[in-house]
């Protein structure tokens, strides 16, 4: 008789294998590669979500005659729901499974999309953003994890860094979309394009969308035996007569939340916050109001799409960029660095609005840094504490961050309102990127000590010059 979870292949040590430790050792099956391939679109759907107002929001100002103060307000609504499905949604992934979770938010946000498409006053149209926000954030938190436990241990920190792009992609897919829908068909015609591409992937998720085999193992639900075997067999294994032994414990939220405030883990806390804060700023503004200051600033609506479209293209690029160049610089100096040159083209970016192409280019440029400096706060912070309190760290900080995402289009919508002009916006949301960039340098004197430490053991952190 097999023992329980154990598979034919044997460690170095001779001992067997458990067999979530040999899919991990192994090389990618073609059910795994397709799993990641789905969380994928799935993240771009969401970003697609999330971020379509930036490209209707003119539309549906000009037929509802909106001020600019609560243009702000709209943009914020789905920004606003995606701090709430982060803090409050996402930690069912762990009770109820990551699939569960994603499905549930796929109708949700297909739902939110198609009443958005009905509404008819802004505060209608607020509620359908809150809510498809709460969904999209749910998810933002839940598929980083359910596509990092699909991938092996070589491929993990790529297919994580490829699924940071999805929002970048989905921004793409809503201004291509906008700019075709828009003219013939109205505003209205891009929600309902986006709740059917949803409802498509809600669809899709139930045929081929597999649980986490980490989940099954770890909690235990009703059938996981038979629901890890199936998986097992989608990917060519053979099946094992027990699930393989859980793992130990990690320690509980409350220890791993008070580790992040005690000694010098308190500063580093509170840098890590200011700089992803101000990195939520810079890059929810710019996506956020791109499309309606190029409008503002005197150009035509097709041109404001497509500051926006290529907005987004340098955001992919600039996630893809910092995964290739992160292990060769150090990715707090590079992230610094993304910082620094995002706010420099953002002050080249004010000056450059009259003139199309220029614009165009400098726009690129913008989100390539921009969302690059996001990406490199999430490859940054696992390194700065200890393992037990590596994913309360993550979480918190994203969650705070939101701070940041939030205020960014409200702060934008008020100031356009008092009279100031489309270039000094770009110019006063270049002063939290350097905030970020001088946050995340002083992040560079600090390094974890050893585990074997006891201020390891405590969560405390002790200076020296290094940069993970």
């Amino acid at each position: 008789m097999a023992l329980p979870g154990l598979t034919d292949r044997r460690d170095e040590a001779g001992f067997p294998l458990n067999v979530l430790e040999e899919v991990k050792n192994s090389p990618m099956s073609r059910a795994q590669v397709g799993a990641v391939a789905l969380c994928l679109v799935i993240n771009l759907i969401d970003g697609f979500d999330l971020l379509v107002t930036s490209f209707v929001g003119p539309a549906i100002t000009r037929e509802w005659g909106l001020s600019p103060s609560a243009v702000g307000v709209l943009l914020s609504g789905g920004l606003a729901g995606m701090a709430f499905g982060g803090l409050f949604l996402a930690p069912l992934a762990d009770r109820i499974g990551r699939r569960r979770l994603t499905l549930g938010c796929l109708a949700l946000a297909a739902l939110g999309m198609l009443a958005a498409s009905a509404s008819q006053d802004l505060g209608q149209l607020l509620v359908c953003r809150l809510v498809t926000g709460a969904a999209v954030g749910a998810m933002a938190a839940s598929l980083p994890v359910l596509t990092s436990e699909y991938a092996n241990h070589r491929r993990r920190g790529l297919v994580v860094a490829l699924i940071t792009t999805g929002y970048g992609l989905g921004s793409f897919v809503a201004g291509i979309a906008s700019g075709l829908l828009l003219g013939p068909f109205g505003w209205r015609a891009v929600f309902v394009f986006g709740s059917a591409a949803t409802a498509v992937l809600f669809v899709a998720g139930l045929r081929y969308l597999p649980e986490s085999m980490d989940y099954l193992v770890a909690r235990r639900p009703h059938h996981a035996l038979d629901k890890l075997n199936r998986i097992l067999a989608s990917m060519g294994r053979a099946s094992v007569e027990d699930l393989p032994a859980a793992p130990p414990a990690s320690a509980s939220r409350k220890v791993a939340l008070d580790s992040l405030f005690r000694g010098g883990n308190a500063l580093r806390t509170a840098l890590v916050w200011v700089a992803f804060i101000a990195a939520q700023m810079t890059f929810y503004f710019a996506s956020s109001w791109t499309p309606s200051l190029l409008l503002k600033a005197g150009m035509s609506n097709q041109q404001g799409i497509s500051g926006g479209v290529l907005f987004s293209i340098g955001g992919v690029t600039g996630a893809v960029l910092l995964g290739l160049l992160v292990s060769r610089v150090g990715p707090r100096r590079l992230t610094a660095a993304y910082f620094g040159i995002g706010a420099l083209f953002l002050i080249l970016f004010s000056v450059s609005l009259s003139t199309l192409a220029t614009a165009l280019v400098v726009a690129v440029l913008v989100g390539l840094f921009l969302n690059g400096a996001i990406s490199g706060m999430n490859v940054i912070i696992p390194n700065l504490y200890p393992a037990e309190a590596r994913a309360t760290a993550l979480g918190l900080a994203v969650a705070v961050s939101r701070l940041g995402a939030v205020l960014a289009p409200l702060i934008a919508g008020f100031l356009l309102q008092a009279g100031w002009a489309p270039g000094s916006m770009f110019r006063i949301f270049a002063i939290p990127g350097v905030i970020g960039a001088f946050a995340v340098l002083l992040l560079v004197r600090f390094r974890r000590t050893p585990a074997s430490s006891s201020s390891s053991r405590s969560g405390t952190v002790e200076s020296a010059v290094a940069d993970a």
